[in-house]
This record gives C-alpha cells, structure tokens and sequence, in this order.
C-alpha cells in the first residue's frame, strides 16, 4: 500500500465574532497575535507546507497510475492464457491457425506450415500475420506494418483492388477521383458539328449529345472505358440541338432544339431510343435546355419566346403541359435544372434577374424571392448539387461563375473562387457527391473544374489535353467516374475519365500521404 500523505496545515484557531462579544478579544489576539504571524515567518511556513502537500498529491498520483496499469497488463496477460492458444517456440503450426504472440498478446494466423520455429510471431512476417482488433473501426490508424489478412482490411497507399474481392470496402469507399482527369480516346464516331449540350445516363451507361449538323443528336454506349456511337433514332430532331437530358432511370430522353417542335422525347428499350408522339402543347420557340425531375415525373423546358418556361408532367409515356407560373422568367431562357428532390427548380435567362427560382407544391411551381446577389448579366447554364444545398449558374460576364448555397427557400451567394473562368460560362454540372463542379466556357482552357471543400471552390489544375474548343456543354456521369465536354471545334465532344483503372471492376483505396511502410494507416469495413 503507498504511504499516507503526512502534510498537515495548521488551523488559524475560531475566528472572532461580533456575535459572541465575551471572546471576541481573545480571539481576535489568538489570530492576529499568534497564528497568523506564524503562518508569515521568514521561513514561510504555509508555502512551505502547502508545497510539500502538493509535491505529496502528486507523487500519490503516479504510484496510482503505475498501479492501474500493472494491473492491467497483468489481466490482459491473464485474459489472453484464458480465453487463446499461446503461441509456443518450436511448436508445429499448420497454416489458417491463430496464436498469440506472448510478446504483444496480438493474434497471429500461421501464413506457412512450419515446425520448429524459435522466432516469435510478432518478429516473424515470413510465416506469421497479424489479424487485427476487431474494435478498431473505418479511419483508425495502426503505425504498424501488417501484411493483408483478409477481405475486411487493406493498407491506405492509394493501390486499386478487385470489388468483388472486397465488397464491403468497396460499399464504404466507392470509386475514388485522380486530379486533374484524363482525356480518353475519342469515340470512333464523332458528333457532326459543333456540341452544345450532354448528357449522361443515371447509370452511367449511356451519353447523349446534341449538335449543330444532322443527324443532331448522337447516343454513346459505354462499355468500359469505350463510347461506342449508337444507330441513329428512327425519328430524329428537325434541326440544330441545343440541350439534352435524360430522366434518372433512363427511360426518358429529352432534346431541346431549334425548330418545331422544338422539343422530342424519346423512350428507351435496351439501345434503341424511339421517338413518343409529341405533347399536346409544345414549347412557343427554340428550345435551349431541358431538365428531368429526379423521379422522372416533371420535364422542365426553356426556350426563346414566351412564356420562356414550359414545365410538363409525366403520367406513362404522356408529357401534359401544366399551367403557367405565376411568375415567369423575364426574358429567353437559356438554362434549367432541378433539385434532387424536385422541390426547386432553377431558371437562368437572358434579363434581369438573370435567374429565376422555383419551389414546386404538388403542381404549382411559385418563384421565390431572387437572391440579395444576382448574377452579373445574362446566364447560359445552371445546376444544383445533389444534395439541393449548393446551386451553380454561369453567365456572360464577369466573374462567369456565381455560385449559392441554400438555406431553406434562401439562396446566399458565396464568395467567389479565388480562380475565375476566363470568359463567359454556357454549362455547368455537379460531381453526384457534390465534391466537384465543372464550367465549360468560351475561352481557352474551354472547361474549369472545382473541388469543393466545405464552402470553398478551388480550381483543379487543368486537363493535360483540353477540349479543342469554346465548351458549350458539361456533364458527369452518376458515379463521377467520367465528364464530358461538347464545344465547338472537332471533335466537338471530349471525354475524360477521373479513374485509371477499370472503374466497372476496380476501385481504389484512399492513399495516406503522412505515413509510409513500415508505418501504415489501414482501413476496415466492420
């Protein structure tokens, strides 16, 4: 038992009170005569004394530490003889047994059949790995070496695994992004003219793009890494295309385009996109965007003459015009989007505002009052990031970019990135996650990609191989995998890829840039 602590500071005595007036005055002598002046000394006894009761505490409070943590080695120790096989020297071992090392009580599986071995498991990588905690959880960090010991943990150095070998992984990761992207090989059959919009399929798998030359419209099918061009829809666009979308489970594809009747929508069956008879009130002009609800149920259209808007409901394979808002956008409509849960829509035309937001109630789409900072002029494309927190739109000048967030039914523009796109924007679209956004604009480098970091967008480095020309269009793929840019030079549509690996079959674990083998961080699905 540690020894008691023996420090003992004297009392000052009973203090005087007016309350018992027969001793107030000896006691007052007592304190003010006696007691204090000894507390007062040269020598300073009370410092002294409550120094020393301090030094006492302290030295008590290591020997307790000490002690709580022999006990605890001790019932670890005790724990493990318990309730484990201890590995023992010389002993014969078949590979798939576990042991514990009686140097690190750590669990050991035998990787070799072996017999006769002096050196302990924890010393011995040859035949032995660690099999870790099951307490420790996704993001801890081990500064151990650990060789791989099953499918529930893998070494954080950026390597590219198998998912099926790792499903689990794999659920919790997804497909991870290299910065800046890189160019694929362009498809063996390019758009015909000038791109100006694009569009992928929810899954991935398809990608629209429509031009300025017959055939107006060209479909891709991924395989992989390759787009190959699909046959030509039987019935095609009459003329020019100026936007494209498909609806989230990509049965839907809608063009927007130059003349009557100015908007087509196909429905898709495996590869081949068949034309449904138009709906019963078209679009008033030229069709410069369309937008899909994520449910699929509403289509918004905008165009060049009034209403500027036309926003359909979906009921089979029947568009319905639903009526007009009561507030419409003040001038040619240039671009529209959706949030994801199809509350908001976002409407960005050629006056002031420059921008006109919607919130949808059943079929009633009511503008909201327009954010305290507008766009700088005319605005050509926008989007929401899936999780409707943050809206983009581009416009014709200066800073070409304006970016929102949204709280509730306010939208509050957020300071500019410290890099600007260089001339005026006409698309725009979010990474599914929301990490990213892309700009194609005028200008060279034609497209601008952004990281965002909380409310901070900061330009990634450019492509090393960048769109031939003025970028009109930009979409991601669902899984952020791929973003397409349509401009107006051949080949008229650029693909780049954000993954160097096989992203239908492959993914990458996240890559820890602090440590390096021997110390390695580890990931764990539990």
């Amino acid at each position: 038992m540690a020894a008691q602590i023996t420090q003992v500071i004297p009392s000052l005595g009973t203090p005087p009170t007016t309350a018992d007036p027969a001793t107030f005055d000896a006691r007052a002598d007592a304190l003010l005569g006696t007691a204090l002046p000894a507390m007062v000394t040269a020598e300073n006894v009370f410092r002294t004394q409550a120094n020393a009761l301090s030094t006492e505490v302290n030295a008590r409070a290591d020997e307790a530490e000490t002690d709580a943590a022999t006990a605890s080695a001790a019932a670890a120790a005790a724990d493990a003889t318990a309730n484990a096989t201890l590995w023992v020297s010389a002993g014969s071992y078949t590979a798939g047994q576990n042991r514990y090392s009686p140097i690190n009580y750590l669990t050991y599986r035998a990787i070799t059949t072996h017999s006769g071995e002096t050196t302990d498991p924890s010393l011995d990588a040859t035949n032995w790995t660690a099999l870790l905690p099951s307490s420790y959880v996704l993001g801890d960090t081990l500064t151990t070496a650990v060789a791989l010991s099953s499918p529930g943990w893998l070494p954080s150095d950026g390597a590219v695994y198998l998912q099926s070998s790792y499903p689990d992984l794999f659920g919790l990761l997804g497909l991870l992004k290299f910065d800046p992207p890189e160019k694929l090989a362009n498809p063996a059959a390019l758009p015909t003219g000038t791109g100006y919009g694009t569009a992928f399929s929810t899954d991935g798998t398809y990608l629209s793009v429509v031009h300025a030359t017959s055939p107006f419209l060209t479909i891709y099918k991924r395989a992989g890494d390759v787009f190959t061009k699909l046959a030509n829809p039987a019935t095609l666009p009459t003329n020019q295309g100026q936007g494209t979308a498909f609806s989230a489970d990509g049965t839907y594809l809608a063009v927007a385009h130059a003349t009557s009747p100015f908007l087509t929508i196909y429905k898709r069956a495996g590869d081949v996109f068949t034309k449904l008879a138009n709906p019963a009130i078209l679009p008033t002009g030229v069709g410069r965007a369309a937008a899909f609800s994520t449910d699929g149920t509403y289509l918004s259209v905008v165009h060049t003459t009034s209403p500027f808007l036309t926003i359909y409901k979906r009921a089979g394979d029947v568009f319905t015009k639903l009526a007009n808002p009561a507030t419409l956008p003040t001038g040619t409509g240039h671009g529209t989007a959706f949030s994801t849960d199809g509350t908001y829509l976002s409407v960005v035309h050629t006056t002031s505002p420059f921008l006109t937001i919607y919130k949808r109630a059943g079929d009633v789409f009511t503008k909201l009052a327009n954010p305290a900072i507008l766009p700088t002029n005319q605005g050509q494309g926008t989007a929401f990031s899936a999780d409707g927190t943050y809206l983009s739109v581009v416009h014709v000048t200066s800073p070409f970019l304006t970016i929102y967030k949204r709280a509730g039914d306010v939208f509050t523009k957020l300071a500019n990135p410290a890099t600007l796109p260089t001339d005026a924007g006409y698309g725009t679209a979010f990474s599914a996650d929301g990490t990213y956004l892309s700009v194609a604009y005028f200008s060279s480098p034609f497209v601008a990609i952004y990281r965002r970091a909380g409310d901070v967008f900061t330009k990634l480095a450019n492509p090393a191989t960048l769109p031939a020309g003025s970028g009109n269009g930009t979409a991601f793929s669902t899984d952020g995998t791929y973003l397409s840019v349509a401009h107006d030079t051949s080949p008229f549509l650029t693909i780049y890829t954000a993954t160097t690996y096989d992203s239908s079959t492959q993914f990458q674990v996240t890559a820890s840039p602090d440590v390096v083998p021997p110390l390695q961080s580890f990931i764990k699905a539990t």
